[in-house]
């Protein structure tokens, strides 16, 4: 998991309102709520941090298992390249 190359989509809009995070699709007019480690995950992608680096950030900033953030990672990138907004590539 930690291989894969992802980045936010062009299309895809981020707003944070009111200590609360929204990603817009703006192909699909899709909106996708995230909450504070969400919001972490893609500050961290969208700066360009890889997924090894992304994880060792959560770790450190994060009282959780490893493997429960490495769970959680995995999920939300597999949901938003789902949902188009994280784009797979080098």
């Amino acid at each position: 998991m930690l291989d894969r190359h992802v980045k936010p989509s062009p299309d895809a809009l981020f707003r944070e309102i009111g200590g609360e995070c929204v990603l817009l699709d703006l192909r699909s007019g899709s909106y996708f709520g995230l909450n504070e480690v969400g919001t972490r995950i893609w500050k961290l992608l969208a700066g360009g941090a890889d997924l090894a680096t992304v994880l060792d950030a959560l770790v450190a900033e994060y009282e959780a298992p490893e493997d429960r953030l490495r769970e959680d990672l995995a999920r939300l990138v597999d949901e938003l390249v789902a949902c188009g907004l994280l784009v797979e590539g080098e």
